[in-house]
């Protein structure tokens, strides 16, 4: 073997010990007073163990694993390790993406609360979906789909919103034109002149507002006594009405116990008398009788008053032929 050939096999055998080195060193750092988490996502984006995990943009530790959850087959179980002491709470939230356009995908925690508890060793961080590149481009189909609806109804709008503004202008310099700016000129001259002419008489009337308004204060002043007065009427009446509440409040309990009395009183009666209905019947009836028998004994005296000294009544007399 040449001395070349041993030059080379020592260079490449001494880079590949150097690299052996600086990966275990890092792995060995990286590993070393790390705490566990995990999180769970639909979409994980190209994430790829050794990934880097940022904490609010900070690198605070790398993804162990990435591999479909075993619970829920259609979500992806992302485990990964970050320095210890770094805060994640339970406002935290996980999802994939990159810092530059060009970057390789990362775990991106972050910071959520300062009230929020703290998470335990082995949580579950919350996670947040991140929008696919498929997703993207389903929106932007669907956005420019609209935009054509959009553009074919402008054009169907214009032409009309054209139109319109056209008449609007035309309008416009109509009434914009010498003629109607003569017109207008004659107004507003009139209108001066109008003003000019009754310029006394808004003097006077409003005077006259001025000194009605005076006679209003001194009337609103001259009133003040008399809601005085009243206020104090009402405070009497109030008075007085607090004083016989009591008494009359007592007179109505009294005057309902005895009406109360006196519905049991006529319920009493009415029983009494549907028990005895039969002999009331009966003394009713005698007593028609006995005044049917006095009212033809009143009658039959008022006819012959001698029946009542003799016993014998004398002959009819006969009528004389």
């Amino acid at each position: 073997m040449t001395t070349e050939a041993k030059v080379g096999v020592f260079v490449i055998g001494s880079l590949l010990i150097l690299g052996s080195a600086v990966y275990l060193v890092q792995t060995t750092q990286n590993v070393r007073g790390q705490v566990p988490y995990q999180t769970h996502l639909r979409y994980a984006g190209g994430l790829a163990p050794g990934a880097a995990v940022l904490f609010g943009g900070i690198k605070v530790g790398q993804v162990i694993a990435v591999s479909p959850w075993s619970e829920d087959p259609t979500r992806i179980e992302i485990r990964f390790a970050v320095t210890s002491g770094t805060p994640l709470n339970q406002k935290s939230t996980g999802r994939v993406g990159t810092v530059g356009i060009m970057a390789t995908p990362s775990l991106m925690i972050t910071t959520g609360s300062n009230e929020a508890g703290r998470l335990s060793a082995g949580a579950v961080v919350p996670s947040a979906e991140s929008l696919s590149l498929e997703e993207l481009g389903d929106r932007a189909a669907k956005l420019a789909e609209s935009a054509d609806a959009l553009v074919a109804e402008l054009r169907r709008e214009i032409p009309a919103v054209t139109g319109d503004a056209r008449t609007f202008l035309a309008n416009l310099n109509q009434i914009s034109g010498a003629q109607n700016q003569k017109r207008i000129g004659q107004i507003l001259g009139n209108v001066d002149i109008l003003l000019s002419r009754e310029s006394p008489k808004i003097a006077q009337i409003t005077d006259q507002i001025s000194a009605l308004a005076k006679h209003a204060d001194s009337v609103v002043v001259s009133l003040q006594p008399v809601v005085n007065h009243v206020d104090q009427t009402v405070a009497k009446v109030d008075n007085t009405v607090d004083a016989i509440r009591e008494p009359l409040t007592k007179d109505l309990t009294e005057l309902e116990s005895t009406l109360q009395a006196a519905q049991t009183v006529l319920g009493d009666v009415h029983g009494v008398v549907g028990s005895n209905e039969a002999e009331i019947g009966e003394t009713v009836r005698n007593l028609r009788s006995a005044s049917e028998n006095v009212r033809v004994l009143s009658e039959s005296l008022k006819q012959r008053p001698w029946s009542l000294i003799r016993t014998k009544q004398p002959a009819d007399r006969r009528i004389p032929q």
